[in-house]
């Protein structure tokens, strides 16, 4: 019966009744595993987003104690450290007025000024009687031994910036102090003050004062210790007070997330520092701020440790460190919901889409059982067209072409289709082959293209990292910086630029300043600007005058410069201690200096000082180094040729006297804060034109002598 049947009628039932079975086949196994992957997928999810959450607030929690208890270490580590430096400072100063009193006869001793006899904000020696004291030749005697205290005192107050003072009180009746007040109180008798007796009560072992303000509403401490003659008898107290301030500001401005709170306690659990302390409201008492006693009784057994409870009404994780030298407790907190919160989101995210995916599947597997009964219906139907309409020639030839036509688009260029007859099957075969190597081809050259061009766009990135890591990118902040505040910007034109900008202590009392403009763009400036600020930062050194360092800067690049490059630069060296600035310009902009003018009122104006020849221009060149002095309030502007010449579309330069107008306008702007302005300025100048030149700038404002 098969045997006399037609070819297409054979074609159409073997396709079918394979077809149609291996449908029916993968259906039914499709079915069973889905829905079998469905049930497990759900079960899978409920179990490991219960393990996922219980893990994460563990691991959570783990971190945030550890971080807690390593923040508070560290903290009253540096803080015991500051104060074991005073300790050292006072106990040492005892010993030493004990060699004083006990070898008096080696040392000579001088006349010492009576308080209103110096000069408030020097710091000296000075003293005075207490009322009543007879000033007898033995009262003298003493004075004159405690002068020699000053070699001692002068540079541990000068070393320490902690200390607002040293001084003395003798069993006599002698009130010596070391300090740059020049107040006092006639009727001060330090003999009946509590450091005086605490530290005479104390026999020998140094003493820790309770905190209190001072007149300017500064929170500060006391250390004191007595001293003895040669014979043992206790003959004064010397002490010192310390400034507490910044250690107390350094320690509050912690920030610890988002609810995270720090404070400090006395060693008799009294508040020092709350993030409350200033509201009137405030009730110092400890037992106020917790609702159980389980940290107040931890404090009084351990140094250090973390304990959740209850703080401010809220449940919290508190972590806390004692000072071995005052005894004070160091605190952090943070709300436990904070900590545990992220692993909750997670679970409620968790569960949400675990919900979701559900969802989703059942509904695809619904919309899959149609796409099969749909699917049969019209593969049935396509069957039977196409077997009858397809002859047996043509049909093989074309499964073959379609065979072949395959693997081309899988990517196998090197296989030929085979041409089997001269029909339009065999022409098109052939139009396969020549389309085949056309393609081979091409997918060669844009393999290389794109090799090279991703291989370029690598360097360049890598240079441009390379550039702005060699740049200072941390600016001093007033609070670290009382002199000064600086800020510095360079934006290239390219990838790389050629511009520069640096600036670095020559020694603890000067401060060097660079700017400097490489000629050319791209990567050749850029390299010839890393060895041009290496030379100049390397030359610059104490007692060098800025002149000979561009001098011996300008041979050295004056010896391999075959490329044709040259360096315009300023350089800068302030004494922050005079004000003095010694400065040497090689061909570079002149800068602005703001400055008080005569009538009492700052303005900026462009300095027009005279400038030697570029650096790597001609060699055995001579720079001459200039000076001027800055006053507390100037503050000097510098910038390369990118910010006058930056153009609009028009051509329009942005010029000196845009940017002499917007300075002056901005005077009150701090460097952090200008430079972005004048930036912002001269972008609303040029809109939309390109940037054709690095534009750097650095600002540099003095705001007080080193002391």
């Amino acid at each position: 019966m098969f045997r006399n049947m037609k070819i297409s009628i054979k074609i159409l039932l073997v396709i079918m009744i394979m077809s149609l079975g291996s449908l029916l086949i993968i259906f039914g196994a499709s079915y069973y595993f889905m829905n079998s992957m469905v049930e497990e997928f759900e079960h899978t999810n409920i179990t490991l987003g219960l393990n996922s959450s219980t893990i994460a607030k563990d691991s959570l929690l783990d971190q945030a104690e550890d971080y807690l208890v390593k923040i508070v270490d560290k903290q009253a580590q540096a803080a015991n450290e500051k104060f074991y430096s005073v300790n050292k400072i006072v106990t040492q100063s005892s010993m030493y007025i004990h060699s004083l009193y006990t070898d008096s006869d080696n040392f000579k001793g001088k006349a010492i000024p009576a308080p209103d006899e110096t000069v408030m904000g020097v710091a000296s020696s000075k003293y005075f009687l207490v009322k009543g004291v007879e000033n007898t030749q033995k009262i003298q005697d003493e004075v004159s031994i405690l002068s020699n205290s000053e070699y001692m005192f002068a540079p541990y107050l000068e070393c320490n910036s902690m200390l607002n003072n040293i001084y003395i009180g003798t069993e006599s009746g002698i009130s010596y102090r070391y300090s740059r007040s020049n107040q006092f109180n006639p009727d001060y008798d330090p003999r009946v003050r509590d450091w005086y007796i605490e530290a005479v009560s104390n026999d020998g072992n140094l003493v820790w004062l309770p905190t209190y303000l001072d007149t300017y509403g500064n929170t500060c401490i006391t250390a004191a210790i007595d001293y003895k003659d040669a014979d043992g008898n206790i003959k004064g107290v010397v002490a010192s007070d310390v400034a507490l301030q910044d250690l107390i500001d350094d320690v509050m401005s912690m920030k610890i997330g988002d609810t995270g709170t720090c404070f400090i306690l006395d060693a008799d659990y009294n508040f020092i520092a709350h993030y409350d302390m200033d509201s009137d409201s405030f009730n110092s008492d400890i037992y106020a701020h917790f609702d159980n006693d389980d940290f107040i009784n931890m404090l009084s057994t351990s140094n250090k440790g973390i304990i959740e409870t209850v703080y401010e009404g809220i449940n919290s994780y508190i972590a806390f460190s004692k000072l071995e030298e005052t005894g004070w407790i160091f605190c952090a907190s943070i709300s436990t919901s904070e900590v545990t919160s992220p692993a909750d989101n997670a679970k409620a995210q968790s569960d949400l889409m675990t919900q979701q995916s559900q969802e989703l599947m059942q509904a695809r597997i619904f919309n899959i059982n149609k796409l099969f009964v749909i699917y049969f219906a019209v593969v049935g139907i396509i069957l039977i067209l196409v077997s009858f309409a397809v002859s047996g020639t043509i049909t093989r030839p074309m499964q073959v072409l379609a065979k072949n036509v395959q693997g081309i688009g899988k990517g196998n260029f090197d296989h030929k289709i085979p041409v089997e007859s001269g029909d339009e099957v065999g022409s098109l075969a052939q139009r396969f082959n020549e389309m085949q190597d056309d393609l081979k081809t091409y997918m060669e050259d844009v393999k290389t293209a794109t090799a090279e061009k991703e291989r370029i766009s690598t360097e360049l990135s890598v240079a441009t990292q390379i550039q702005s890591s060699m740049l200072p990118s941390i600016f001093p902040k007033y609070s670290e910086k009382k002199e000064y505040k600086i800020y510095a910007t360079m934006a290239p034109a390219k990838e790389v630029g050629g511009d520069f900008y640096d600036f670095f202590y020559v020694d603890e009392d000067h401060l060097a300043m660079v700017v400097a403009d490489v000629s050319g763009k791209g990567v050749p400036a850029a390299l010839f600007m890393v060895i041009g600020k290496t030379l100049i930062k390397d030359h610059t050194q104490p007692g060098i005058e800025p002149g000979t360092i561009f001098e011996e800067v300008n041979n050295i690049l004056c010896e391999s410069n075959e490329g044709g490059l040259f360096i315009t630069a300023y350089e800068a060296v302030v004494d922050l201690r005079s004000g003095e600035v010694r400065y040497v310009n090689a061909g570079h902009e002149h800068p602005f200096l703001m400055h008080k003018s005569e009538d009492g009122t700052y303005k900026y104006e462009e300095m027009k000082i005279k400038a030697g020849i570029v650096l790597a221009g001609m060699e055995d060149m001579v720079y001459k180094t200039g000076t001027f002095t800055i006053e507390p309030g100037d503050c000097l502007y510098q910038y390369t040729d990118g910010v006058t010449e930056a153009t609009d579309k028009d051509n329009n330069l942005y010029g000196m006297d845009r940017l002499t107008r917007f300075l002056n306008s901005h005077m009150d702007l701090d460097p952090e804060k200008l430079l972005p302005a004048v930036r912002q300025d001269i972008d609303d100048f040029v809109k939309n034109a390109p940037q054709f030149d690095d534009i750097t700038m650095l600002s540099f404002k003095f705001q007080k002598y080193k002391d």
